[in-house]
């Protein structure tokens, strides 16, 4: 491991062994049979000093770490109150598949020197979750298809994005595969109600779902040479802003409707499956003033350079492709593929700072 400091001699440099909040300590408090107990998010925790020190004095810093990331125990109450005692409760978990308690104990000390001074941060659901027994994901977003053109299809989506949202994890999702408005359906209404008109069933799970103190996240991504185009541009942009309000929007834009617009040349809309095929051809500078209007004026959708994306993706071998993006959409992701985040602090692994002899530690 590189750096100046010997991983082994972390605990008695860092954090001493009665400070750190262990997995087996919480085993030995009080524990409830049911989480109707649980406190409530305040908007008025009051930060210990032990917590405001640990942080410079910063209180931003120390409020982050204090409600976000410190382990709680069963009934709410935070029991971390250093960030040296969440180092030492996520090493130890992050070491513990290893078989062997030597190595186990070699590998949570080479953790633990790698997050101590955050010289790396992994993303915040390792952080709160790792070493705790709540049920949490590790990893913070996903990308999750809509597998069908159904109803079943719709809502086993629901499903599955409500049971991510309550273990912490946020959700992209692409609504290309549903069939546009106005198609046939086999059923009462005779004709489908389109793409669009399901946003704000995705964005209502997405909200309702609690994350302590936060909501879920979710993206929706509509192809930009989809039937129902415009109505997606316009979905945010109703007077008191009071649609898809828990979900981030983007638009996938293709190489050809992109020189469309250069040449302003009309461009093809078209969606096919089994159950319907409807084509026609609309002026592409039409999509795209409309596009770049309601950016502006509601700050979405984003535009996703989908064709660039899938040409560049480390993703697209083994018959595998990108399908979509995470709700912040900075990574195009294989169906049910993850977001693992996490941060090297580069500035930690510089020794002589500022000076001459200014070098990265080896």
């Amino acid at each position: 491991m590189p750096g100046d400091k010997n991983p082994t001699d972390i605990a008695a440099n860092g954090v001493s062994d009665h400070e750190a909040v262990s997995v087996e300590e919480q085993e030995t408090q009080p524990q409830e049979a049911s989480f109707e107990h649980v406190k409530a998010p305040s908007d008025t925790i009051d930060i210990p000093e032990k917590t405001i020190d640990a942080f410079g004095g910063d209180k931003l810093r120390a409020r982050v770490f204090y409600e976000k990331y410190a382990l709680r125990d069963a009934r709410g109450e935070i029991i971390e109150k250093t960030p040296e005692q969440m180092w030492r409760r996520v090493a130890k978990e992050i070491a513990s598949p290893e078989e062997k308690k030597e190595l186990r104990k070699q590998w949570e000390e080479n953790f633990y020197w790698l997050l101590s001074d955050f010289k790396f941060i992994p993303g915040g659901r390792i952080l709160f979750g790792a070493g705790q027994k709540r049920r949490a994901t590790l990893l913070n977003c996903y990308y999750m298809p809509i597998k069908e053109d159904s109803i079943e299809g719709i809502f086993e989506w629901c499903k599955e994005a409500a049971r991510t949202y309550s273990f912490g994890g946020g959700v992209g999702t692409d609504i290309s595969v549903l069939r546009p408005k106005g198609s046939p359906v086999n059923n009462s209404a005779i004709y489908s109600t389109g793409a669009v008109s399901f946003m704000d069933l995705l964005s209502t799970t997405t909200g309702t779902i609690g994350q302590s103190g936060r909501r879920g996240a979710l993206m929706i991504t509509l192809k930009v040479n989809h039937p129902d185009i415009i109505e997606f541009l316009d979905i945010k942009n109703d007077e008191a802003r009071s649609k898809v309000q828990f979900a981030n929007i983007s638009v996938k834009v293709d190489d050809t409707f992109m020189e469309a617009v250069e040449k302003d040349t009309d461009y093809e809309l078209s969606f096919s499956n089994e159950k319907t095929e409807i084509k026609r051809n609309v002026r592409a500078r039409k999509i795209w003033e409309k596009l770049v209007s309601s950016a502006w004026s509601s700050a979405e959708p984003g535009l996703i350079f989908w064709d660039t994306v899938k040409r560049y993706s480390p993703t697209e071998y083994a018959n595998m492709e990108v399908n979509g993006v995470n709700p912040c959409s900075e990574q195009a992701l294989e169906d049910y593929g993850n977001c693992c985040l996490g941060n090297v602090n580069l500035s930690m692994f510089v020794k002589n700072a500022f000076e001459g002899g200014a070098a990265v530690r080896r």
